[in-house]
């Protein structure tokens, strides 16, 4: 069928894109790169592109429409072709042609144009609509049908009951003159069969008996110049539970009737894959008459009384010596007795030699036969049926799990997923033990399963499992459980549960789901913005850019942008002023509801780790990390070790258990809010990565307080889409980002009082969110100028906190200038400072000693645990470490000091 020039024109700028055609000449394209096994052999039809296939067809076999690959191309059909006055249908007509493959030659009065609305969620799609027999008409849904809890509606209040759709061109003779009539349940699915040269009609449903079509059939074939014929009726419903179970009904049901009557499927009842229905088949030309008598021997093998039959079924077609099978969801192995079979063949032989008449091949056949079907051996060798769907490797951990499907033959028991070691599946003692885990029961031998698994196993999809929820950097994928999103489209879990993003095949590998979604594609409430502005203002603004540029910290870090860091932020203040308001608010926007950070100093440091590992591009929010009582764990945590979480490198490591040396290094994915009652005291270098952000009660009023209110009011499953939108939006978000950046970092270096590169880089990079966070929130003008220039005055603060001293830090200094400008000049001993270098400007102090020293004089000295958390901060006089040293007093020797350098102090010594 010939594709539309709009349709190809949009479609071969990406195939050439994705595929690198060698060959793009003539009318055909050749020689394109297989996402599957990476040849250059892909080809398709240059004029009309709708498959794509592998030529290596032995070694590879892939093949895919382009309808699959690019969805968005065929997904929104009014939009794309108007409704006029000349051509009222016309996104309904390039629908089928397009999207269905049908040719509309004697439809064109069959099916109209309409219109549905979801009243309850406002959105509304083109559809394609259709009228039944009897007053009723059925309606399909061609403006991204996704959106709708469903894609196709009939008329309510009608009734098609015992009816048939079948084309309007084909009359009721037509029907009777037919060898065959197939039953389909689509009406595209019967289209399609009529398009292929099979005579057909749609049931609309596997639930419903065209009992008044066959009444008017029979009664035309009673009345007419044939009343004899009697055209055999194919029940070819969907593959799956309900239609093999409807077809196994409607065929006895008709049989009773007195009609000819088997079955069709699309695949065979032990099948997998993908599930195609005869739509589908016709877009990959599976439709043929050779094909169509494969798909009549699967409604056969679904017929079989018992596992006897469908076990004869089998061996007749393949003439196989032993294999397994499935019947009523338990699992049978079938062999033959090949020496009962040749007894009966020489037996015969040996009459008909005494009778000295000659063989007769026919009867020899008919023979062997039935010594064949008596000669099956069938056993269970499974209270169940399963199947391995894909396998799970998982390369950071060298671990690798198969899962399984595995059903039941009682209807009360729904089918489960498990997972399987390798030594689980290779072992049949450890597959018995591991299926019974799950209620099943084998009794088959380890050379069976072995047979089983090696049918099974050869092309199953690889699955990668993410330790983490979020971005994954390598794949360029946002996982979040429930959806993914990759270069704008969103993905839900196939039938396996995991994502297959083109190539890619990808799960959370965790239990644990962090986020909980409620998605509408349509429809983003942002009508908390204005809450949000009135109860915290520029800082809510600042705190919301935060948490939305984080969930694009990776491709700041790295591709595509390459800036090498995220900054962090702090929200500080007395409690009381909002601080966890506004973060759980910003958290339900993200999907996590009831969460609003960790405690480090609560925490173990493997609990750190998984904390820090367990997202990719979501915040992790840090609560109260700096409180200066001491803990509890094998070693405090620091603000120092934050540093390469800026970077993207790892903040933790920990060893692999595999016998080897290596380590498990997982690099920092997220982004870093602090929220505690006080600021971080921290060196330099940490202070210079974090944005900080001071909350306090200046701010509140009665309108305030009525506004924060409602923020926590808000439902997580009105506003959780917001993080789908966002990401949804990566390319133009980063686009914008990009472009703003390089402007507000120009700015605010010229600005003299921001005189450190990294400020003007991390207050650039939020400035830079800030405009682009507009592409999904409706910021004003002014709104945005005054957080703008309140971000601005942030660096600008931050900046002056960087160069300036702690009170604490500053304090300690002062004893000790004290203490030692009182020492007897001269004297070996007594000297606070214990370096001997002391003239290069290095110091060394004993803190118990400085103690002791201040309370003689009665001098006031922090306490020692704040003097730890502050005099690494030291800025004036740097610390360089804690060390032993030999002290410059008498009789002292070797001590423990805490050692720092004061250039100043080294010029003065030499002047």
């Amino acid at each position: 069928m010939s594709m539309r020039d709009d349709i190809r024109r949009e479609l071969l700028p990406r195939l050439k894109a994705d595929f690198q055609w060698k060959t793009d000449k003539g009318s055909w394209l050749r020689r394109g790169k297989c996402p599957d096994c990476g040849a250059f052999e892909v080809y398709t039809n240059a004029d009309s592109p709708w498959m794509l296939k592998c030529n290596r067809q032995e070694k590879c076999g892939w093949e895919e429409t382009v309808r699959d690959r690019y969805p968005e191309i065929f997904d929104t059909w009014s939009n794309r072709y108007q409704k006029t006055r000349e051509n009222p249908h016309a996104a309904a007509d390039a629908y089928l042609t397009d999207a269905r493959k049908l040719n509309l030659m004697g439809m064109r009065e069959a099916y109209t144009q309409e219109w549905f609305q979801d009243q309850k969620r406002g959105i509304g799609s083109a559809t394609v609509r259709f009228p039944l027999p009897g007053g009723s008409w059925w309606e399909r849904l061609i403006d991204q049908p996704g959106r709708f809890e469903k894609k196709a509606n009939f008329a309510y209040g009608k009734s098609y009951k015992g009816q048939a759709w079948q084309r309007p061109d084909v009359s009721i003779e037509d029907m009777a003159d037919a060898e065959s009539i197939w039953i389909a349940e689509g009406i595209f699915n019967a289209w399609a069969l009529e398009q292929a040269g099979q005579r057909a009609v749609s049931a609309m449903s596997c639930n419903n008996y065209p009992e008044e079509f066959l009444k008017q059939l029979r009664a035309h074939i009673a009345t007419s110049d044939k009343p004899l014929r009697s055209p055999r009726l194919v029940f070819a419903y969907d593959a799956g539970g309900a239609g093999t179970s409807a077809s196994r009904q409607h065929v006895k049901l008709a049989k009773e009737q007195g009609w000819q009557a088997s079955a069709a499927q699309p695949c065979g009842e032990d099948e997998t894959g993908k599930v195609l229905d005869w739509n589908d088949l016709l877009g990959l030309d599976r439709l043929t008459a050779d094909h169509r008598a494969e798909y009549l021997w699967f409604g056969k093998v679904l017929l079989a009384k018992d596992a006897q039959e469908k076990a004869f079924l089998i061996w007749e077609k393949h003439r196989w010596t032993s294999f397994h099978f499935t019947f009523g969801n338990r699992t049978y192995w079938c062999a033959i007795d090949v020496a009962v079979v040749q007894e009966k063949i020489d037996e015969y032989r040996k009459s008909r030699t005494r009778e000295l008449k000659d063989i007769d091949a026919s009867v020899e056949a008919e023979i062997r036969m039935q010594a064949s079907r008596e000669a099956l051996m069938v056993e269970e060798i499974a209270n169940c049926a399963f199947r391995v769907l894909y396998r799970q490797r998982d390369d950071a951990t060298d671990e690798t799990r198969f899962f399984l499907n595995i059903s039941f033959p009682s209807g009360k028991r729904p089918s489960v997923k498990g997972d399987f070691t390798a030594a689980q599946l290779r072992k049949a003692s450890n597959f018995e033990d591991r299926l019974f885990a799950f209620g099943g029961v084998w009794t088959g031998s380890a050379h069976q399963l072995t047979r089983i698994l090696q049918q099974q196993t050869p092309d199953l999809p690889d699955v990668r499992p993410l330790g983490f929820t979020g971005y994954c950097r390598d794949a360029k994928a946002y996982v979040f459980g429930q959806y993914a999103v990759s270069s704008g489209r969103v993905y839900k879990p196939n039938d396996n549960e995991f994502f297959q993003i083109g190539k890619q095949a990808l799960k959370l590998g965790t239990s644990e789901r962090l986020l909980d979604i409620d998605y509408d594609a349509d429809q983003l409430d942002t009508s908390w913005l204005a809450d949000l502005w009135t109860a915290y203002g520029a800082k809510g603004i600042v705190c919301l850019t935060y948490f939305f540029g984080s969930l694009f910290a990776e491709q700041v870090r790295f591709a595509p942008l390459n800036m090498k860091s995220f900054p962090f932020l702090e929200m500080y203040g007395l409690p009381g002023t909002g601080k966890s308001t506004l973060v759980e608010f910003l958290w339900k926007l993200l999907a996590r509801e009831g969460h609003e950070g960790f405690d480090p100093a609560k925490s173990t440091p493997a609990a750190i780790a998984r904390h820090l590992g367990k997202v990719g591009n979501l915040p992790v929010v840090l609560i109260e990390g700096d409180r200066r009582e001491e803990a509890s764990h094998s070693r405090k945590f620091e603000w120092e070790e934050l540093k390469t979480a800026y970077n993207g490198r790892t903040v933790r490591s920990r060893g692999v258990r595999n016998g080897g040396m290596e380590t498990f290094d997982p690099p920092f994915r997220g982004s870093i809010v602090i929220e505690q009652n006080e600021p971080v005291n921290a060196s330099r270098a940490v202070l210079e990565r974090i944005m900080s952000l001071g909350f306090d009660m200046a701010h509140f009023t009665p309108e305030t307080k009525i506004a924060a209110e409602r923020l926590e009011q808000w439902p997580v499953e009105k506003i959780s889409g917001f993080i789908l939108h966002a990401v949804r939006r990566e390319q133009e978000i980063l686009n914008r980002f990009a472009q703003a950046f390089a402007q507000y970092e120009t700015e605010l270096l010229a600005m003299p009082a921001i005189r450190t590169n990294r400020l003007a880089k991390t207050h650039g990079q939020l400035l830079a969110f800030l405009d682009a966070i507009r592409t999904i929130v409706p910021i004003s003008d002014s709104q945005q100028a005054e957080t703008a220039r309140f971000i601005v005055q942030m660096a600008s603060d931050r900046q002056l906190a960087v160069n300036s001293e702690d009170p604490i830090v500053s304090l300690f200094w002062e004893r000790f200038d004290y203490l030692e400008e009182n020492e007897t000049k001269g004297a070996s001993t007594g000297k606070i400072n214990h370096h001997r270098r002391w003239e290069e400007g290095l110091i060394a102090v004993r803190l118990n000693e400085m103690e002791a020293r201040c309370a003689e004089k009665r001098l006031q000295l922090p306490t020692h645990s704040e003097l730890i958390r502050a005099l690494k901060t030291s800025k004036s006089r740097r610390f360089i470490e804690q060390a032993t040293v030999n002290s410059i007093n008498d009789n002292i020797g070797a001590v423990r000091c805490w050692v720092f350098h004061d250039p100043s102090r080294a010029v003065a010594k030499h002047s």
